[in-house]
């Protein structure tokens, strides 16, 4: 395949991938902006259930990271009847975890709340919000498994036009929710959750349609059936992925009571620059998705070869895409919290942490991107093993610098800066030393099963 064709067809999958992550920041701007005309304890109280929501967030890759992942192989091999049932199995375990999620928070959620440490008025607007994430939890989860079988079957644009459907039906439902506009019915900070699963609700039935329209599941009748013969294989691939995407929801927090040493405005800076930040970063996201896609079909049509140039050529593009980014991240970052943020103190602590990770931006892009090659042939279990260390190493690295050696906050933007350097360097080596040694796809767990034997 040449150069041009193979990198438009990662572009094909990566471009309509971003756009709906910049839907999802559109939409986060708009929420957060009727939300806050509730008052500075319903913004509070948002936050603190953002934390709980990132948990259940990542406890999705238990079944969709590996069913993502089993799809695309059984697609480039061919295997209609194995790609149906994988999705049926994950149907039904999408509804186990969901279910057990919701049994074990229904008995918790207002003790994990007070653990936050949330003051009762916030503490109850937080309970009145995450409460109806938790009782719909299914359809947030049966929704996400539905974009990962589109993402597999490279049917991203589909997925991306429903979901930024599902986002516009979301931006009009929050303020009449909210506060009761046209007749609706007034539910305050629970309005917005509210309409955030009346529209992935719709999503749902959306996206069953579509998946039964170009047959990427099978009838609903057929889901009657389970057959349990894939829930080790994706449970093999998907326990290391939402574990390592659990570490950050325990490290972020940790890392804030590091930073708020210092005051507020280091907080409040990384949270303006991390609005900046978020933009490469869903770059690689997508280009992520995109590797894992075309990876996955190759492996599952036997081109390994093919695979690892998929690779290589994925992390070619992310550190050409990323370079200016890292250069205007050191060259003007006082420029870009600026146009989101007045304040001197803010935008100090904000440029500075833009500036300090800015040397490193590229980095984060390669451990995305080889984060995507290692979904694609279904071992996950390499970078998890380099992630999550060094994500939890941050924490103790912030200490040492920050308060220790006495390098204030800079310390904690260096800790995170030096921590991305590491994981996008070792996971680097990881993988080109598995290469060389040509172990790369003997240790996928599906290298029998995409072959359809």
């Amino acid at each position: 395949m040449s150069q041009p064709s193979l990198n438009r067809q990662i572009f094909s999958l990566a471009i309509p991938t971003i756009v709906g992550f910049l839907g999802i920041i559109l939409f986060e701007a708009i929420d957060i902006f009727w939300i806050g005309k509730l008052g500075p304890n319903a913004v509070a109280a948002v936050g603190g259930a953002s934390f709980l929501l990132w948990t259940l967030f990542a406890l999705m890759n238990l079944t969709n990271t590996g069913t993502a992942t089993m799809i695309a192989q059984f697609w480039g091999s061919g295997n209609r009847q194995a790609r149906h049932e994988v999705a049926r199995e994950a149907f039904w375990y999408v509804l186990f975890f969901s279910l057990l999620a919701i049994i074990v928070l229904h008995f918790t959620i207002d003790d994990l709340l007070r653990l936050m440490g949330l003051d009762q008025a916030t503490q109850q607007l937080a309970l009145e919000y995450f409460r109806v994430y938790l009782y719909g939890l299914p359809a947030i989860y049966l929704f996400n498994l539905q974009g990962q079988i589109f993402n597999a079957h490279g049917a991203v644009r589909l997925r991306t036009v429903i979901m930024l459907f599902s986002l516009g039906l979301n931006i009009v439902l929050d303020p009449l929710l909210i506060f009761g506009y046209w007749g609706f019915p007034k539910m305050g900070i629970s309005g917005a959750s509210t309409a955030t699963l009346i529209s992935e609700s719709v999503g749902v039935l959306i996206s069953i349609y579509a998946l039964r329209r170009w047959d990427y599941i099978d009838r609903l009748r057929s889901f009657g059936h389970i057959s349990m013969h894939y829930l080790k294989r994706l449970l093999g691939i998907g326990i290391p992925s939402a574990a390592t995407n659990m570490t950050w929801t325990i490290v972020f927090p940790l890392l804030t009571v590091v930073i708020t040493r210092f005051g507020m405005e280091p907080l409040a800076g990384l949270n303006i620059a991390n609005r900046w930040e978020g933009f490469p970063y869903f770059f690689g996201v997508g280009l992520s998705v995109a590797i894992s896609t075309l990876v996955g079909h190759s492996i599952g049509r036997g081109e390994l070869d093919r695979a690892k140039r998929i690779a290589g050529r994925g992390v070619t593009l992310v550190t050409v895409a990323l370079l200016p980014v890292s250069l205007i991240f050191i060259l003007i970052p006082e420029q870009l919290i600026a146009l989101l943020n007045s304040d001197p103190q803010v935008m100090r602590h904000g440029a500075e942490y833009l500036r300090i990770v800015g040397y490193f931006e590229i980095l984060l892009g390669w451990e995305l991107v080889l984060e995507g090659v290692y979904n694609g042939i279904g071992n996950t279990r390499p970078y998890m093993w380099v992630r999550i260390p060094l994500t939890l190493g941050r924490i103790p690295l912030a200490w040492l610098l920050a308060i220790t050696l006495g390098m204030g906050i800079s310390g904690v933007w260096w800790a995170i800066s030096v921590t991305t350097l590491l994981k996008g360097v070792v996971l680097m080596l990881v993988y080109r030393i598995q290469e060389r040694k040509g172990t790369l796809f003997q240790m996928s767990p599906l290298s029998d099963a995409a072959k359809g034997n």
